[in-house]
């Protein structure tokens, strides 16, 4: 969401509070108060709108296996209500209510973010059958799912057993949602026709809808760049997607993985596990990630932020980038003296990736879908929307991954790291 749009929708949208990280980390026990695009008023009790709808079962043991079951008919908590002014801000955070607002919150944010990067509405994948989505923010469920017309949220452990709900996750429901944007916006293959690259690429382009969703939170914009001294390929809070304590995450956008890390991309199908299908998604995200960090770093430069040497030292295959303590100093210290201008930097590259992903997969088909189709179709636009200025990091970027440029599609199999 661009700043022009979030200018828009102050005063004129609904307010939510929603966690920009899960309340069990530290510096996001307090939740954030953003607006929403429907204005005061047309989000009725639930919260419902005439796109989705949230219920709040008061016991449901199994989840959704097929759109047959919608809508769900069994007892439920009373629905949250707004407040006399139409918003939903008032819910204390310890409430089922809250817990309701904060699920159908996440998803509606993720929706203006993404529908302002692809430049217009974005259909439900599922609207030939169903009107609007039904989501269920409590279920006794380590996981979470994105089907068809619905979404459900269960929870997840830590690494001490304690239980933490999804629905108070951005990352895990902005990823989920973002399942349901590439079903909309690349489609659904047909059965013959379906990859596994096709099955990576959807767990790959969910969680980056997820780590550009979350950088539209004021808040832990400004606490990523303050703890990172604007160094991102350090581990932080960005780069951690579906974090599950302090020091454990679901999986990393920035990281180290390789095609040839992954199962061969020939294998069928249904012979991939839920963690292969996982694991065949990391190098694409990471891809993608550091092609975010290059446009944030070249953007440094040009806003007069860090100096070009610090720049080239700063990539992913540079030994001083991972040797680390004089490099971040440097960091350090060009952060203090222009904070302003790192936030603009990340707030420019977060958005030249935003429009060039929704325009890249506005234009995939999901039969046949490969690796390198997606980097050849990314290329493409960006050297339409910026010539040449993005080209050799994207180039590299996809190159170090070893996707496209002449790499075989065939890797060695494994069992997902």
């Amino acid at each position: 969401m661009s700043r022009k749009l979030d200018a828009r929708l102050q005063g004129h949208g609904t307010k939510f509070r929603l966690h920009a990280q899960p309340p069990f980390l530290e510096g996001y026990e307090i939740p954030e108060t953003v607006w929403l695009s429907p204005p005061p008023g047309s989000i009725q009790p639930g919260p419902s709108d005439h796109r989705m709808y949230v219920i709040d079962p008061k016991e449901k043991k199994d989840f959704y296996e097929d759109p047959f079951s919608l809508p769900f008919k069994g007892p439920a908590h009373p629905p949250a209500p707004p407040c006399p002014q139409g918003h939903f801000d008032h819910h204390g955070q310890d409430s089922r209510e809250f817990r309701a607002a904060h699920m159908y919150g996440t998803v509606r944010r993720v929706l203006d973010i993404w529908e302002d990067y692809f430049r217009g509405p974005i259909p439900w994948h599922f609207r030939q059958t169903h009107d609007r989505l039904e989501m269920i923010p409590w279920l006794d469920w380590n996981n979470a799912q994105f089907g068809w017309a619905f979404m459900e949220a269960g929870y997840g452990r830590d690494g001490q057993g304690n239980r933490h709900a999804y629905a108070l996750n951005f990352d895990v429901l902005a990823h989920e949602a973002g399942h349901g944007l590439v079903f909309s916006m690349v489609g659904i293959p047909s059965e013959r026709n379906i990859t596994a690259e096709y099955r990576g690429f959807h767990e790959s382009a969910s969680d980056l809808v997820a780590v550009l969703s979350v950088l539209h939170f004021e808040k832990f914009l400004d606490r990523l760049l303050r703890k990172t001294a604007g160094n991102l390929y350090l581990e932080n809070m960005l780069n951690r997607v579906g974090e599950l304590s302090q020091t454990e995450e679901i999986r990393l956008a920035s990281n180290a993985y390789r095609m040839r890390d992954c199962i061969d991309v020939r294998t069928p199908v249904e012979e991939l596990s839920y963690k292969q299908v996982h694991s065949l998604g990391e190098p694409l995200t990471g891809a993608f990630f550091d092609i975010l960090v290059e446009i944030y770093q070249n953007n440094l430069v040009r806003l007069g932020a860090i100096p070009a040497e610090l720049n080239r030292d700063s990539t992913r295959n540079s030994k001083l980038a991972l040797a680390g303590d004089r490099l971040h100093k440097q960091y350090q210290d060009c952060y203090a003296q222009s904070p302003d201008l790192f936030r603009q930097a990340l707030e420019i590259a977060r958005d030249a990736l935003g429009y060039r992903l929704a325009e890249c997969w506005r234009q995939l088909r999901a039969d046949h879908l490969t690796y390198g189709g997606v980097a050849k179709t990314f290329l493409t636009i960006d050297r339409r929307l910026s010539g040449n200025c993005y080209q050799n990091a994207i180039i590299e970027s996809f190159r170090w991954r070893e996707i496209g440029f002449g790499y075989p599609r065939s890797r060695k199999a494994h069992e997902a790291h």
